[in-house]
């Protein structure tokens, strides 16, 4: 009986192993494809990621910048390290070879720096999750925290390791380094000055095999730049006081700053915030949702605020098809914009909901998943003033100083063109001047609907550049342009895939002559004229949409251009000459309109990366 005995006990012994083992199976088959199952049930699973430091950069790389890495962490903790993930940094004791090697590249690429940290960090990582016991263990912690707690605390100590850190390593999926390549600072006279910083960053991803053994493949490798400036010397339009802020901010925080660092922090946000667009374009960690509810084409799902989802925010309709070799791959079949985001901070129940612009209807079960973007437009419109605007030849007339040569005085426009004058017999004579302009804006629009909660509401700033439609007095050698820097607001009614915008804005025009005066004996002396004018208006746009990220316009707009405030004029390389005071400044300009009505035409382009920072320090207060 004895032996009949030891017989069972050997057999339950031995389903029991298999049974574990059987078990470790089943959760490394769960982890490695519970990424494509999750999508495919339209449910995201908050990811484990480890970063191996906030930024790297090779020593003496940074152009001689005294480098904010405080400010840096706090971008990069904002933009990348967001809501959706769980985040652990690597034991540094990892990273020591690292360092070394890296420190020691010629040149600093995406690909050299991945070849390093491949050959120190993650063989590391790799070699201490394929040891048998961790294999093991991995399996058994998820059902004995007590036993996991003391096969740790002596593994761990043999591998260098704390218990924290050993339990880390084992739950992490993904692992990230943001790197800079290069920091740039240029300096222009007299006080200007620019900083570009060039860099990106590295995602990997830790997988298992069906046998437990563990592998790390990368993802992503993507680079961006950001380019911030500062004039300390800069001056308020109207008031002529310094329009130099010395304090950064971003959102309630502000700091004190030098010209040099304000460059670096503007150059560091829109560095991260690319870095933040392009992360979550892994398609792992696009957010994903069934949709729950459906009610013609707007759709409610189990997103909101807490994986920080905004209103606004746009979502691709997907389904699942195979591809050519079998693997499923998402496709897109529609797209949908949110225009309520649900709390489910408080209320786990409190779905996000959106409207369907792009494609079919459809139901409850169907999956939708986020098209990251910077919540930013660049739009491009080419406008043709066509009535309205007043440009007179003798606005194009030199200011007649004997300093500027037997030649001042002359007009850049020629006779013959612009409104016609009647003579006593009849005959017309044109006096030559603008009465019309061709040229074009571009725009960069910041969304401020999660701030303010009024869905596609916009904050706006806009360079125009236009060419008066004249005959040019060819020997005058000059470039008329009319150049406006703008600031405004503009409300969006969207209908389906079609909108409806409203635009109010106002800035400053100037109309300019560039070029040079002939002279009889010497060098032909250069100049450069300006005349300046408020200007105020409006415009109405109806929009189409043709894809979530482009969308074609057409409108008009009616611009009032103010009486010219100021004008000057640069000869060679002396200092601008003000014209204002002259004597007679008002009757000579007082007739000069340099607004009027503009159609236009272009094309809408939703924005993944900017090098530059417009609108950063507003990010922090989206809300809704």
């Amino acid at each position: 009986s004895s032996d009949v005995c030891s017989s069972d006990l050997m057999i339950k012994k031995q389903k029991e192993n298999e049974m574990i083992k059987n078990i470790v199976k089943a959760i490394c088959c769960i982890l490695v494809i519970s990424s494509m199952v999750m999508s495919q049930q339209g449910k995201y699973v908050r990811k484990s990621v480890s970063s191996l430091e906030s930024v790297w950069f090779k020593p003496g790389s940074v152009g001689g910048l005294q480098f904010d890495s405080k400010t840096f962490d706090k971008f990069i903790d904002f933009y990348v390290e967001v809501d959706r993930f769980d985040y652990n940094v690597l034991p540094s004791n990892l990273l020591q070879d690292f360092r070394r090697e890296a420190n020691s590249m010629d040149e600093v690429t995406p690909e050299a720096l991945s070849e390093v940290l491949e050959n120190t960090v993650t063989s590391k990582i790799v070699e201490i999750l394929n040891d048998p016991d961790v294999m093991q263990q991995r399996g058994e912690a998820l059902k004995d925290e007590s036993a996991f707690q003391s096969f740790a605390a002596t593994k761990a100590k043999s591998l260098g390791l704390t218990v924290d850190e050993l339990k880390m390593l084992m739950n992490s999926a993904y692992i990230y380094l943001p790197f800079i390549s290069s920091a740039t600072k240029e300096s222009e006279e007299p006080d200007e000055l620019s900083v570009t910083l060039e860099g990106g960053i590295i995602w990997w991803q830790m997988e298992m095999d069906d046998e437990g053994n563990t592998s790390v493949e990368q993802v992503l490798s993507a680079t961006t730049k950001g380019i911030g400036s500062a004039d300390p010397t800069e001056k308020k339009i109207l008031t002529e006081a310094s329009a130099w802020p010395k304090d950064f901010r971003f959102g309630n925080e502000k700091w004190k700053t030098t010209p040099v660092q304000y460059a670096q922090n503007s150059a560091m946000l829109a560095f991260c915030k690319n870095l933040g667009v392009k992360t979550k374009k892994i398609d792992d960690f696009k957010l994903t949702a069934q949709i729950t509810e459906a009610d013609g084409k707007k759709y409610g799902f189990p997103l909101g605020h807490r994986e920080g989802v905004h209103l606004d925010d746009g979502f691709n309709i997907v389904e699942y098809e195979e591809d050519s070799e079998g693997n499923e791959v998402a496709v897109r079949k529609g797209f949908v914009r949110v225009s309520k985001t649900g709390n489910n901070v408080e209320d786990p129940n409190d779905y996000t909901y959106a409207k369907q612009l792009l494609g079919s209807k459809v139901s409850e079960g169907t999956v939708v998943m986020e098209h990251p973007v910077l919540g930013m437009d660049a739009r491009v419109k080419f406008g043709y003033v066509a009535a309205g605007m007043n440009i007179t030849r003798e606005h194009s007339r030199l200011p007649n100083f004997s300093f500027m040569g037997a030649a001042a005085g002359q007009y850049v426009f020629a006779e013959g063109d612009g409104e016609p004058e009647f003579t006593e017999d009849g005959d017309t004579l044109s006096p030559g001047g603008a009465t019309s302009a061709a040229g074009m804006n571009m725009h960069l629009a910041y969304n401020v609907a999660p701030i303010i909660n009024v869905s596609q509401t916009f904050l706006d700033i806009d360079i125009g550049v236009y060419f008066p439609l004249v005959k040019i007095d060819l020997d005058a050698q000059a470039l008329p342009l009319i150049i406006s820097a703008n600031f405004g607001a503009t409300k969006k009614f969207q209908n389906g895939r079609s909108n409806v915008s409203v635009g109010l804005y106002g800035g400053m025009d100037m109309f300019s002559l560039n070029g040079s005066i002939k002279q009889t004996y010497g060098d032909d002396i250069t100049y450069s004229y300006s005349v300046s004018a408020l200007g105020f208006g409006a415009t109405v746009d109806y929009e189409m949409m043709f894809t979530p990220d482009i969308s074609i316009n057409f409108g008009a707009g009616y611009r009032l251009g103010l009486a010219p405030s100021s004008a000057s004029i640069t000869v060679g390389e002396g200092e601008p000459y003000d014209l204002t005071e002259y004597a007679d400044f008002d009757d000579r300009y007082g007739d000069m309109k340099l607004g009027g009505l503009r159609l236009n035409f272009g094309v809408n382009y939703a924005l993944s990366e900017l090098p530059v920072d417009v609108f950063g320090f507003l990010d922090p207060f989206k809300k809704h």
